[in-house]
Parts: structure tokens; sequence; C-alpha cells
């Protein structure tokens, strides 16, 4: 068992080692509950295991989980589990050993099990120490963000970001940036020049020239300005239900988190209560074993990306688009990775399979059917996906208020250079070389007249599309799909007559990943 195996949340039960047959479970059970577990690299565990002490399970007693993986090859556990301090469970104790439960080869349904015992270490009240019970604790189905209430987006903000304009708008922005330079034939360029999506600024150099990040010609700026403005489309929609925005991150959330919260406050008797925090929810990273999920990796790297973004000196000493180039190509892509989960295909609800690699992969790449505008395709990995999953905008709230940051440190570093101006309704700065440079940021769609109106069209209940906007949008999406095509049409590779049917049909595949690279994987 590998450490990163241990992470998850799980439904944890005990039982009194009652030697004589009872007929009747109820009377073995010493204990039920939710243990959630994260586990670092060097096999150290922390976690939470808590349990309902209201009906609705609005508050919960909560004690704080600390051990390790003693063995991997044996996949021992080893904790020990201790009431919070001025709750109503503070002397609680108890140490546990755990083990993993067999992985039967023909089993149609394999589930992560630990299985052991657990011993109350020292006494409370009246219940004495040395009581000793067996554990069974079954790891649970990551919950998406999607399906918890409080956390899911509002039902007409999911419609107008499902539909085919929205998705095609971010895929297309994202995907025509990124290849700009590397197209293999300029009459690609000209092609999509002519579409109105030429490329002024691309963000890095082409793949054969080192694909090195470009600082100093505004393409971060552009990068800020077209996700602020689908802030704004958001946040003007949730105004109009007469609902509270989305909230970003104030920062990062820390690795042990659990995917529902209950946060600590008091009662007015001053009693530790834990009470069911929503806002605080759906910020659990989902472990696969991959180095970005774990809190090694949230230590170690992002945690001082978080430090560096957030200085106001370094903040003073960047341009605006040195500053979200390199949000951009760092924290803000490997934010996407870490609390992403792998796509399913949203008919079946099966992991979508890299045809190429044998590996979880997504959306093959320029397919847009029907099929993946439904509102269950929230992949965080892709660009046509991506903006569906309610982590997107804590993520970028947490991007986009750097924004506000820079703006003050400037102001701290020198006092009335940077000024502001309304740029398509958005809060904007003017230009002032070397530190603004963009006159108008690169978006490929027109965005005056549009935006507020794609959240006011017509739903198609069956496939979350969008019908306002009428002949615009249509024409719109219609452009979008030719510049896909052009893009495709370059990635293909005329087929070598030496190689056989199957060689040829690979080789002629497009290789274009509409996904947002780890840092380092470029």
């Amino acid at each position: 068992m590998k450490p990163t195996d241990i992470t998850g949340t799980y439904t944890y039960r005990s039982f009194l080692n009652e030697p004589d047959i009872v007929n009747d479970f109820n009377k073995l059970q010493f204990a039920e509950a939710e243990l959630t577990l994260v586990a670092s690299l060097n096999g150290k565990i922390t976690g939470l295991l808590s349990w309902p002490t209201k009906e609705d399970d609005s508050e919960r007693a909560v004690m704080s989980i600390e051990g390790e993986l003693l063995s991997q090859e044996s996949a021992l556990v080893r904790l020990r589990g201790t009431g919070t301090k001025g709750s109503d469970i503070e002397a609680f104790e108890y140490v546990y050993e755990l083990t993993l439960a067999k992985h039967w080869p023909e089993t149609t349904h394999p589930r992560t099990c630990l299985v052991g015992s657990v011993m109350r270490a020292k006494d409370h009240g009246t219940a004495k120490a040395g009581v000793t019970a067996s554990v069974i604790a079954v790891q649970r189905d990551f919950r998406e963000p999607r399906d918890i209430p409080g956390v899911m987006l509002a039902p007409t903000a999911v419609a107008m970001l499902a539909g085919k304009w929205h998705r095609l708008w971010h895929a297309a922005w994202h995907t025509v940036r990124g290849e700009w330079p590397n197209f293999k034939h300029e009459e690609t360029r000209a092609q999509i020049r002519d579409l109105g999506w030429e490329v002024a600024r691309p963000p890095r150099k082409k793949r054969a020239d080192g694909n090195n990040l470009i600082l100093d010609n505004g393409a971060g700026e552009d990068f800020l300005f077209m996700h602020r403005w689908m802030i704004k489309m958001v946040r003007e929609d949730y105004v109009r239900q007469g609902l509270a925005p989305p909230v970003s991150w104030k920062k990062l959330p820390p690795a042990d988190v659990a995917q529902v919260v209950y946060s600590p406050g008091k009662n007015p008797s001053g009693t530790v209560i834990f009470t069911k925090d929503v806002a605080a929810s759906g910020n659990m990273v989902p472990s696969t074993g991959d180095w970005v999920k774990t809190p090694d990796y949230f230590a170690s790297v992002m945690r001082q990306w978080e430090t560096t973004y957030t200085s106001p000196s370094v903040l003073a000493s960047l341009s605006f688009g040195a500053l979200g180039n390199l949000l951009e190509f760092t924290i803000h892509n490997a934010m996407h990775n870490r609390w992403m989960t792998p796509a399913r295909d949203p008919d079946t609800g099966e992991i979508i399979v890299d045809p190429d690699t044998g590996e979880p992969g997504e959306r093959p790449s320029f397919d847009f059917s029907d099929k993946w505008s439904s509102p269950k395709y929230d992949y965080l990995g892709e660009f046509y996906s991506s903006h569906v999953n309610p982590v997107f905008w804590r993520l970028h709230g947490w991007v986009d208020d750097r924004i506000e940051d820079w703006f003050r440190a400037q102001e701290a570093s020198r006092p009335g250079v940077i000024k502001r101006r309304q740029l398509h309704g958005a809060e904007w700065f003017e230009v002032n070389k070397p530190w603004v440079i963009v006159d108008e940021p690169f978006v490929g769609v027109s965005l005056d007249g549009h935006g507020s109106h794609h959240a006011h069209g017509d739903v198609d209940s069956d496939h979350g599309h969008h019908h306002g906007g009428g002949d615009s949008q249509a024409a719109e999406i219609d452009v979008m799909l030719k510049v896909m095509a052009a893009i495709e049409s370059d990635a293909k590779e005329p087929a070598l007559l030496s190689l056989d049917a199957v060689e040829r049909a690979a080789v002629r595949r497009a290789r274009v990943r509409m996904r947002f690279e780890l840092p380092g994987q470029f």
C-alpha cells in the first residue's frame, strides 16, 4: 500500500467483541462515524473522526486523528484520536491499528477497506480505558463539488456555462493562444486571422525554441482580463437571481481539509461545537497518487507560490503582463491539476481512457458534439469543461484577487502611476508602459452586447443549451468551430506510405491537448 492509497473519506464502524451470537447487529455497535484521512509521502497521516450530534447533521462531535503508515508491505496503519479541547468529548482518546483488507481479484465491486481494532486509551466519564472493539472503515467514492448543496453552482449559471457558446469560447481562447506559435503552416494563422481570432501576444515561445514564457509582451494581461470578464458574467447572473456569487479562496485550502467541513465555534455556555460550514466545503483534494495532489507538493511548491504572489515587494517589481503569465503557467495550472478528478463520460459515468496511453484521459480534443454539453462534464483539467466545475470559480477568484494586490503594491511603490479605467464593464487599468502595455486584451469574441444576455436565453432542458443571443450567438459558435477545425487540420501530419493502416491513423490523429498542463510538463 502506498501512503496516497490511504487518503480519502471512510464510513467508520466499530463493533464490540461479543463472542456469542446476538441475532441483532445493533447490540454489537460500538461507534459509527465519518473518517477522513490524508497521508503524506513519508507515511504521516492526519485526519478527523466525526459523528452527528443533531438529527439533521448540522453539528458534529470531532476528534483529531494523527498517525502513520508503519509498513507499506503489510499496509499497517497506527492512529491516535483525541477529542477537541473545550468540547464535550475533550477527554476522548483512542488508539487504532488497521490494515488493508484483502483485494479479491475476482470481485465485481472492489472497495478499499481498512480493518483492525480500536482501544480506549484513557477513561472518560464512566467509560473505562482498555475496552477494545473491531473496526471496519469503508472508503467512500469521492463526492464531486457539483453534488454538494451550497457548493454546487446556481442552475442558471450551470446552464450558461455548460452551453456550447461558453464551452467553445473558453476552449478556443486557450487553444488558439497556446498553439499560435506552433502551427506548422502559415495558412493556418492566416485562416484564423481572417476569422477574427489572431493572437498578437502568444504567452510562450514555440516548442521548438524551448517553449519559454514571454513576460514582456502583455500576454498575461490577456489571461487576467479574459477570466475577470468570465467572473463578471457569473456574478451578474447570481445577482439577477438574488443570490450571493461564488466566493474566492482567500488562502489556498489546506492539504488535510475534508470535503464537507464542520468548523469550530462556541455555544452560549462556551463549549466548543462544530457546525456545518458550506462555504469551506467542496475543497478536498481527490487522491489519485499524483505528486501534485499530495500534502508534500502543497507544502513545498504551492504554499511557496502563494507566498510569492501575495508579496507586495514581488508584485511591485512585476509588470501586469508578467504577473498574469507567471500566475497562469505556475500556480493556476497547478490548482487545476490538484483539484481535478478523472474525466468521466457524461453518458456512462465511466472514467475516460486515453486510447494511446491507456491512462485516464479526457474528451477527444475536437469532438464538440452535444454529448459534451452535459453539466456532468465539468472536468477541471481541460478547457472545454473546467469552468462548469464549482472549484473553477474559487481558484480563479483567488487569481483575480491578485490583480487588486498588484494594484495596491504598485500604488505603494509608485503612487498614481497606475490608473484605473472601465473596459467592457470591468474594472481595468490604463496603458502605462512598461507596467501596463495592452490597450485591448485578446478575448476572441466581441464582448460589447454579449455576456449577460448569455444568461437570459431560454435553456434547452435536455442539453443545457442557451438560445438567448439568437443569430449573433449562433454565428459566433460557427466561427469558433471553424477556428477549431483549422487547428485540428494543422495538427494532423500527412500519413506516411510506409506505415500500416493502424500506424497511419495514429499519426494522423490530432494531438493538440486542450488541458491545463502541470508546470514542468510542457
